[in-house]
């Protein structure tokens, strides 16, 4: 188990494409299955997807949000989940758009003083204060001030990376404390006061203004009447944070490398830019033209999925094809191996963003890419994520020029999301 703990990813191809779809991993203190098989994804996630819930390895991210619909099961999660699908309605989220481009255009204007004193800029650095910002914009609108969103991205900094400790330690009983907890105690407690700060701020003036926050206020179960208290709306925002705190910026941190790389794509990107936008930032109504930008981000999402794997215990014993899956298993369930897969994708180690227009990806089975999941439980803020990416991948492309510094080395990391170690630092010009 040496190379699961130093390269876990490859570590899953590699037992995929060795072993099959569905392995069988002895931990030492516990057995865990590795599941990529498209089937067998499918019915975990879609068919049979009562008999799974998110279990105890999930168990330490309750510290975090508490009941929230992230790590939710059961009837509690259906109820929420309805509550909570029309904040993440496409109309809404299209009211957004102005305020991506701005966060985007308020980051880029920091970008000409660097260049000119001839320094590299890291564009996965510059994406991850895009990304916190719309995010944090998107969720409390203009609630939250300066200060305020910079104190809740230092102290969610320590919160979400402590969260791999959480995860990956699972098997470890949490009476025991892991490296670092009191420092993460201590920044969960400042988000917490500036998260209720802002809810009884709000709960004073209820009235929709068009952020997340107001549309948490204003859900109402449809079948039961009932909203949400401000313990549940508390735990909403947290798992929003999580999920969507490095994660989108990661997904393009990997495209900016892999453009790099590929300059037939990178051409044929531009080539839309300039076709669409004309310099221009991009509104609500271009979206549906970037065509091709869009399918370099699902591309770029097949490659390098941010949350690279996802995590299900069993309730009661299940057949996973031939195999007797027992009660109480803990599964890993991997779209980093299933996107690899060379049974579904040829050369599976290649970025051809071609993949994903319409004739290309009809062969393939549902389950053989799955960046946000499937199914019920497919992530809430995927819609959100991805119009986040479209937007600021044409934003900059069309912006700059890029280029790799030299001797840049990848290397993959895993902690709150799979990101390249190291960044990626880039010479950056103007396009015009």
């Amino acid at each position: 188990m040496a190379k699961l703990a130093r390269d876990p990813f490859t570590f899953m191809v590699d037992a995929a494409r060795e072993y099959g779809g569905l392995v069988r991993l002895d931990l030492g203190l516990a057995t865990a299955y590795l599941v990529s098989d498209p089937d067998l994804v499918r019915h975990i996630l879609v068919d049979n997807r009562g008999n799974y819930g998110k279990g105890r390895i999930l168990r330490g991210l309750g510290l975090i949000i508490g009941d929230g619909l992230f790590i939710n099961d059961g009837e509690p999660w259906q109820r929420r989940r309805r509550l909570m699908s029309p904040v993440f309605h496409r109309q809404r989220l299209d009211g957004l758009v102005t305020t991506m481009t701005e966060v985007v255009t308020v980051q880029m204007d920091r970008w000409p003083a660097r260049i000119a004193r001839g320094e590299p800029v890291d564009l996965f650095e510059e994406m991850v204060p895009i990304n916190i910002n719309i995010l944090l914009k998107a969720i409390f609108g203009t609630s939250i001030s300066d200060e305020e969103s910079l104190q809740m991205r230092r102290a969610s900094d320590v919160i979400f990376n402590h969260s791999e400790k959480l995860v990956f330690s699972f098997f470890v009983p949490m009476r025991i404390p892991r490296p670092g907890h009191r420092r993460f105690t201590a920044a969960l407690r400042t988000v917490d006061k500036l998260v209720a700060k802002l809810l009884a701020n709000r709960r004073r003036d209820a009235q929709d203004v068009g952020d997340l926050l107001s549309m948490l206020f204003l859900a109402r179960d449809e079948e039961t009447g009932e909203g949400l208290t401000d313990e549940q709306i508390r735990n909403e925002v947290m798992g929003l944070l999580m999920a969507g705190y490095e994660s989108t910026a990661a997904g393009m941190a990997w495209a900016w490398y892999l453009l790099s790389q590929n300059p037939d794509v990178e051409r044929q990107l531009q080539a839309e830019l300039s076709t669409v936008l004309d310099g221009r930032i991009p509104t609500v109504d271009d979206l549906p033209k970037l065509r091709y930008t869009r399918m370099v981000i699902d591309e770029a999402l097949r490659l390098y999925p941010p949350f690279p794997a996802f995590f299900r215990t069993s309730l009661d014993a299940d057949a996973l094809g031939d195999y007797q899956l027992p009660a109480n298993s803990a599964i890993i369930i991997s779209p980093f191996a299933t996107h690899r897969n060379p049974s579904h994708w040829d050369r599976p180690e290649a970025f051809d963003p071609s993949r994903f227009d319409t004739e290309g990806s009809s062969d393939r089975p549902r389950a053989a890419y799955y960046p946000f999941g499937m199914g019920q439980r497919m992530c809430i803020g995927s819609t959100l994520s991805l119009v986040e990416q479209q937007l600021t991948i044409a934003m900059v492309a069309q912006a700059y020029r890029r280029e790799l510094v030299g001797g840049y080395q990848l290397a993959a990391h895993y902690d709150v999301a799979l990101r390249p170690r190291d960044g990626v630092p880039m010479r950056l010009t103007r396009q015009h």
